[in-house]
């Protein structure tokens, strides 16, 4: 119940953004691959093609002349099997999401280079019916992260439409303060493509 509340929260949040700076808003969809070390051309490929390292979400900005700001919001369902003969499989939710500072070149031009630094946090929660089948709960969150990134990419502005690639390489990836967390592995770089609406 409380994620589902967070969610209809930050949705909420993205739709009020969205009409109070009307066209100068853009949501929209991502998908990525998480590398591990520096891409080239074939393993940004070879990752789409596999599929096993891609993280989806959405994403939302809003511009104000050559600046935007915003939010990606990331997730991944995984499942395995369950030593508990009460479940089948054990589900877990991997999150990445990042506040981020955009800075475009053109404000008109139909092609859309820019610039990009962000804040994050990403981790690993459990989220297995334990309590349905009175099982002992894991701990939660399993795995925190905060990390900082920096990038860039080009997109294309087409009647309203927004479509685009970035790259992003992951500058730090830490646990929180004061914290024992064991760190979230979040890889080094992240190639992103994304389309969205400007509303």
């Amino acid at each position: 119940m409380k994620t589902k509340t967070i969610l209809i929260g930050l949705l909420l949040a993205a739709v009020v953004a969205g009409a109070a700076f009307g066209e100068n808003f853009r949501l929209g969809v991502s998908v990525g691959a998480e590398l591990l070390h520096r891409p080239t051309f074939e393993s940004i490929r070879q990752e789409f093609d596999e599929g096993a390292n891609l993280l989806s979400g959405l994403y939302w900005e809003v511009l104000l002349d050559h600046v935007g700001f915003g939010m990606t919001y990331l997730v991944d369902f995984q499942s395995q099997e369950s030593p508990y003969p009460q479940l089948d499989y054990l589900w877990f939710a991997d999150w990445v999401g990042s506040f981020d500072l955009r800075y475009h070149f053109f404000e008109d031009f139909f092609l859309d280079p820019f610039l990009e630094a962000g804040l994050g946090s990403a981790g690993r929660v459990d989220i297995s019916s334990y309590r349905e089948h009175e099982l002992p709960a894991a701990e939660s969150p399993l795995e925190l992260s905060i990390f900082g990134q920096v990038g860039g990419g080009l997109a294309l502005r087409l009647s309203g439409l927004h479509v685009g690639a970035r790259l992003l390489w992951r500058v730090f990836n830490e646990i929180p303060p004061a914290t024992q967390f064991d760190p979230y592995p979040l890889k080094g770089f992240r190639f992103d493509l994304f389309g969205g609406f400007s509303l």
